[in-house]
């Protein structure tokens, strides 16, 4: 089978200064484009993906029918089959540039409080054993995924550069390409529910509204003292630093 991804040299500036310090992979998997609508939404697992990736696809979905929106509804995760939005792969690079750069397109994402964020991935991915476990058990010799505290992940993952931490839990300031990529709103997770008007507004799509609301959740937001310790304090802080400060929490 040929590799046909784009040489990063034949991207455009943006594109190519994102690619590079994420991977071609990432920008491609997280990045939702509406050609229609002329908006990006990038996407931040353990952000609110699941209610965006819901919401935007089923809007998108219903300009086929109401069959193939329902689709986006009952399973969020699974875009890349289901095909609602244009992914970075299927354009061209002057295209691909110009909706990374140009002030036709809005591009957005919504983040999430980093400790909350953190402690989510941990109590699914880590606490629960699932793939993504394994290489943090490798990391603590072969600790099994279910005995391994708050502390031990954080201390594997503060060693870590972004771009090789596992999307669930990486510095989500470099994540989305911040400083690189020029977003029109960065939305903040806790504020979801009061910007549904602001998320029409960046779609394009004046019908929008939160009636797709994604339920599944970890709460790990209520679960934030149960697991917070001093330690755990300060390895966050010392993580995501750049998070709270260019991401204002």
């Amino acid at each position: 089978m040929i590799d046909r991804r784009p040489a990063r040299t034949d991207l455009g500036p943006v594109t190519r200064a994102y690619v590079k310090s994420m991977g071609w992979r990432s920008v491609n998997f997280h990045t939702h484009i509406s050609l229609v609508n002329k908006y990006v939404y990038v996407e931040v697992p353990k952000a609110g993906c699941g209610t965006m990736k819901a919401t935007l696809g089923a809007l998108e979905g219903a300009r086929l029918n109401e069959i193939h929106a329902q689709r986006f509804l009952d399973k969020p995760h699974n875009g890349v089959k289901s095909g609602a939005h244009v992914r970075p792969y299927q354009l061209p690079s002057d295209l691909l540039e110009e909706v990374f750069a140009s002030k036709d397109y809005h591009r957005f994402t919504v983040v999430r409080d980093p400790g909350a964020r953190v402690l989510s991935g941990y109590l699914e991915k880590i606490h629960q054993g699932l793939r993504q476990s394994e290489e943090i058990s490798q990391a603590l010799g072969g600790k099994p995924a279910a005995d391994i505290s708050f502390e031990e992940f954080l201390s594997v993952i503060k060693n870590q550069d972004s771009r090789d931490q596992d999307p669930h839990w990486r510095r989500q300031s470099d994540h989305i390409g911040l400083g690189i990529v020029d977003y029109t709103e960065i939305i903040h997770l806790e504020n979801l529910n009061d910007s549904w008007e602001l998320v029409a507004q960046l779609t394009r799509t004046p019908d929008l509204d939160g009636q797709y609301y994604c339920k599944t959740s970890t709460k790990a937001d209520s679960k934030v003292d149960q697991y917070r310790t001093p330690e755990s304090d300060s390895l966050i802080g010392e993580i995501y630093q750049r998070d709270f400060t260019e991401l204002k929490y």
